[in-house]
């Protein structure tokens, strides 16, 4: 018996067919653009779908599969008229439509949190729903169906119309508590219940794959689709996060760390400091999510900067790592401020510079500065009962060993390497698989998810980066009368 886990991102698809013990037999990935007209960014849905039904014929081809789970990039939505055809191009992450009016909606923002888990931001899809309704009446009135992005490739396989709770919690419409998107919510938005799909949890069989797909795959048995989740989701299952006390740490562009509990909290706080309470895949589980938006994009920026032209840029830096900390301090707001501070106006800086610091103790100082927000937000959420206990690392920057033990000797957390590269392809396969054999997700999980031994804090780098933490924590509010628009006097 053999699976299909496709991951489905903002300019990039990947997917891997796995056999029942977790073996990898086959992998692919393409690349696809996004449409942008100044403020507005967004998906280009017609080369998505190309670009599915491409990778699903070859995968076929190579490696044959009797089910399809979908991890997919959240928020987005394809919204469809009468005879289903699309009203606009799905809005993306980056597009701005609907600041306004998550400013409008500031003051329910408790009330929104309490049921959806998510405070306004535009980001969010009821958002840009309110932005449409505001500037584009007319389509709006016209929307028949409303559906996330992985649901909508499910309904172009299948026909049939079934969406994750993972992915309806990114729409800041759905009730996290009772599975199913909120009339009351819907109400406040002035929002048509009846566009949404039907919710399921993840590993649910939304239908089988249409007959003509099945006659260009060559295929003589049925496929079957099923709900897979929202990438940080799958990403975090895929690496072996399947408990309370867990946090997966992705390291890529974003540095998004995934910490799991067993109970959504009703704090405010935690809503107003960007943390979202998120149904997770296993039934029971909650997660949020604790970002930097500048992770890999600060390391390839100093990397292309100070060793451009090197073959392996990465080893070359680390060479010149000293063995202790280096006393920098990096705060990493290259791209604006993400949780707690929620400052998009914030901006970075270094300090402690000497004639005699090289590249690498400011590329080490960068890694260090990383791992200190990432301390900073752990510590934040402790106050709504989220504690984890170890870090599991995920994404590009996790192949890196000296990033692992900054990163263990910051927080204090023992730091499991992975094993599994494309964690958000294997969790949607696990998620396949489970759907097929009827076995809970964590049993199927066991099969498929490898880690790499423990990166241990070092005792004596440890206690000196703690020293060094407790001025870091103070760096954001003594910086910030001056990163508004340049030094003020």
């Amino acid at each position: 018996m053999q699976v299909l886990g496709l991951d489905v991102g903002t300019t990039r698809m990947k997917c891997g067919v796995y056999d029942e013990n977790g073996t990898l037999l086959y992998s692919d990935g393409r690349d696809y653009g996004v449409k942008e007209w100044g403020r507005e960014v967004c998906l280009d849905l017609p080369a998505m779908l190309s670009c599915a039904a491409a990778l699903l014929k070859n995968a076929y081809a190579a490696a044959p599969f009797s089910a399809i789970a979908i991890s997919s990039l959240g928020e987005s939505f394809a919204l469809l008229g009468e005879e289903d055809e699309l009203l606009l191009p799905p809005m993306s992450f980056g597009d701005l439509r609907g600041e306004a009016e998550a400013g409008e909606y500031a003051s329910r923002a408790r009330e929104i949190f309490t049921v959806s888990g998510t405070s306004p931001q535009a980001m969010y899809s009821a958002y840009r729903l309110a932005w449409l309704k505001n500037h584009r009446p007319d389509l709006f009135k016209r929307a028949r169906k409303l559906l996330l992005i992985a649901d909508y490739i499910g309904y172009f396989l299948t026909g049939e119309r079934l969406c994750d709770r993972s992915s309806a919690a990114r729409t800041g419409l759905y009730d996290i508590r009772s599975y199913r998107f909120s009339p009351a919510l819907c109400e406040l938005f002035g929002i048509d219940l009846g566009l949404f799909s039907p919710t399921a949890p993840s590993g649910a069989v939304v239908g089988q794959v249409r007959r003509t797909f099945l006659a260009e795959w060559g295929a003589k048995e049925p496929v079957f689709v099923v709900t897979g989740g929202h990438d940080q989701i799958c990403a975090t299952l895929g690496a072996g996060g399947l408990a309370s006390g867990v946090c997966v740490d992705g390291l890529g562009t974003v540095e998004c760390m995934t910490a799991l509990y067993d109970a959504p909290s009703s704090d405010f706080g935690m809503g107003a400091a960007g943390y979202p309470n998120v149904p997770f895949a296993v039934d029971g589980l909650y997660a949020t999510y604790l970002l930097n938006y500048s992770c890999g994009s600060l390391v390839h920026w100093w990397l292309d900067t100070a060793w451009r032209g090197e073959r392996d840029p990465f080893s070359a830096a680390e060479a010149g790592f000293s063995p202790s900390p280096t006393g920098l301090y990096v705060l990493p707001y290259f791209s604006g401020a993400a949780t707690p501070f929620q400052d998009v106006n914030a901006s970075g800086a270094v300090l402690n510079l000497r004639l005699s610091t090289s590249p690498s103790d400011v590329y080490k100082g960068i890694l260090e500065g990383l791992s200190y927000e990432m301390r900073l937000n752990l510590e934040e959420v402790k106050k709504y009962g989220i504690s984890p206990k170890r870090l599991l690392a995920a994404g590009g920057g996790a192949s890196s060993k000296a990033w692992l033990q900054i990163k263990a000797d910051v927080t204090g957390l023992p730091v499991y390497p992975p094993k599994v590269k494309e964690t958000g392809v294997c969790g949607a396969a696990i998620l396949a698989l489970s759907a097929l054999q009827e076995r809970p997700i964590p049993s199927v999980a066991e099969r498929f998810v490898r880690l790499g031994e423990p990166i241990l804090p070092d005792g004596e780098n440890a206690a000196r980066y703690s020293e060094l933490y407790a001025g870091y924590r103070q760096l954001y509010k003594t910086l910030k009368p001056f990163q508004k628009k340049g030094v003020e006097i």
